[in-house]
């Protein structure tokens, strides 16, 4: 079988928890002489494919360290189906070897780079922020490519990725984008003013946000991908959020279909005869 992928690494973070499969995946991958590496153990430092075992949450987390070497990405789910890790571990060896000899949906998902006091710093599904304390307001002000938009009262700001709008985003009120959709998308977390409706803008726009009030005695934090907390000083106030130039290659089965992902995963099918 022609394999479109020569080194393959295999991460599974959660050892204890994917013992098993990825057992599986190993004795998979030498019947079919595919060379690949495990995480922890690998010499080798570029990949054309990072196949992760576990869920979103890892999905993310690979993305993190290793989207620089501009490779691509597949997840195997353990668990619940997931919106990135969505390869189905109760067919794998015929899923996986399908995939790997070239029938495969390949999606190129956008990130965010948020510059904040002179560091950068990349986020696959959204950058956040908020205060210490959630029941103290802060007040922001946004702008995008240089028009004021608004200033507001609330718990905080939510700036996600179309790939974040089933996250974070989605339990903050916000829209759902499918990934064929280059666009951010602007939420604001519990606003005081009822008005406040998510902003999807083009994915190709600069925003700008400036903390203009916090409340005495309240550290604020930029969060980004909800691992990576960057404190907001005294003296400097402002961040700007653009499209980075690092992107996400995420493969999915070639019979990969997002709406029912949406289905099984925000519970939209519930009467038996609509399934």
């Amino acid at each position: 079988s022609m394999l479109n992928y020569k080194s393959i690494l295999v991460v599974a973070y959660d050892l204890e928890k994917s013992k098993k499969a990825l057992n599986d995946v190993e004795n998979i991958f030498k019947e079919n002489s595919v060379s690949y590496e495990v995480y922890g153990t690998h010499k080798n430092n570029s990949f054309d494919l990072v196949l992760v075992i576990g869920g979103d949450g890892s999905m993310l987390s690979a993305a993190k360290e290793f989207s620089s070497l501009d490779c691509s990405f597949l997840g195997i789910n353990l668990g619940k189906v997931g919106f990135m890790a969505d390869l189905d571990y109760e067919n794998l060896e015929v899923g996986l070897m399908e995939v790997l000899t070239g029938t495969n949906i390949a999606e190129e998902k956008e990130a965010l780079e948020c510059n904040y006091d002179g560091k950068k710093y990349t986020a696959f599904n959204e950058i956040v922020l908020h205060t210490q304390k959630s029941y103290k307001l802060m007040q922001f002000e946004v702008r995008v490519d240089g028009d004021f938009v608004y200033r507001k009262r609330a718990d905080g700001l939510i700036i996600s990725t179309s790939n974040g709008s089933t996250a974070y985003s989605l339990s903050a009120g916000g829209p759902i984008i499918s990934p064929s959709v280059n666009a951010f998308v602007i939420t604001s977390l519990n606003p005081l003013s009822l008005s406040a409706r998510p902003l999807i803008i083009s994915s190709e726009s600069k925003i700008e946000v400036t903390l203009t009030k916090t409340p005495p005695e309240t550290e604020s934090y930029i969060i980004i991908d909800g691992n990576e907390e960057i404190k907001i000083k005294e003296n400097f106030k402002d961040f700007t959020v653009t499209k980075s130039k690092q992107s996400f290659r995420l493969l999915h089965p070639k019979d990969h279909d997002f709406f029912e992902t949406c289905r099984d995963k925000l519970h939209w099918s519930l009467s038996k005869d609509e399934k």
